[in-house]
């Protein structure tokens, strides 16, 4: 709710102009027929519009046109804080898909999932786990970070979740997948290690190529959908 007085303080406070209640309710009238606040009649009173995009352009538009701060930099500092934003909730996507992707192995414990999911011929035998494990710390360094680690004895599984919208996975990040199953291959001495790749967005011709030579299992949005099925669980979000 907008408060009419609070609005007159401000005025005060940054310009020193004296406003009486009744200009800025005609104000907040003219605003309010652009849609760029909400009037509720009943009551004679106004509120902000629900629009988070109308809101962001509004804030902007008051930093460079009401408090005369330079357009550039305003418009930097908006472009940086919705990258990381973007960035942000890509990672807290991908950390969803990790734990879907776990919740489908310890569903899946002593029973068999159809390899087509995997892209591999034959179904899938899933091992009874000891522990599974999300994002896993094998030493210290980049890139010794295991996003989704089960131990089944002399069976272990490591698992990659990228979840980008907008590009497929080429062979680099596949490699990095293979250096993570050495770790723990080295760490844990199992008798195999099975990795599994999942990308949202899917992976380059060369990437597939190149996992089917070394062994990888690999999944798209619509496998892990798909498994998810399978095992029962709910899938994720069409929006996401």
């Amino acid at each position: 709710r907008l408060d009419i007085e609070r609005i007159r303080e401000v005025l005060w406070e940054k310009d020193k102009k004296r406003v009486s209640e009744e200009q800025v309710f005609d104000v907040l009238v003219k605003l309010s027929r652009g849609d760029l606040v909400e009037y509720m009649e009943l009551g004679r009173w106004f509120r902000k519009v629900d629009d988070p995009i109308l809101l962001e352009f509004l804030k902007v538009w008051g930093r460079i046109d009401v408090e005369g701060r330079n357009g550039t930099k305003v418009r930097e500092d908006l472009r940086q804080k919705y990258l990381r934003m973007k960035r942000q909730f890509a990672e807290l996507t991908g950390y969803l898909a990790e734990v879907y992707m776990a919740q489908i192995l310890l569903n899946s414990q002593r029973k068999t999932l159809p390899g087509r999911y995997f892209h591999r011929k034959g179904d899938m035998e899933i091992p009874w786990f000891s522990y599974l494990k999300l994002r896993e710390r094998f030493g210290i360094g980049p890139d010794r970070e295991v996003d989704v680690h089960g131990a089944a004895g002399l069976e272990h599984w490591v698992a990659e979740s990228k979840w980008h919208r907008d590009r497929l996975v080429g062979i680099p990040p596949i490699e990095k997948l293979l250096e993570k199953v050495a770790l723990v291959t080295k760490e844990c001495d199992p008798d195999l290690v099975r990795p599994w790749f999942f990308s949202h967005s899917g992976f380059t011709p060369d990437a597939e190529r190149f996992m089917t030579d070394k062994g990888v299992l690999w999944s798209t949005r619509e496998d892990l959908d798909a498994l998810l099925d399978h095992t029962g669980l709910r899938r994720l979000p069409d929006n996401i």
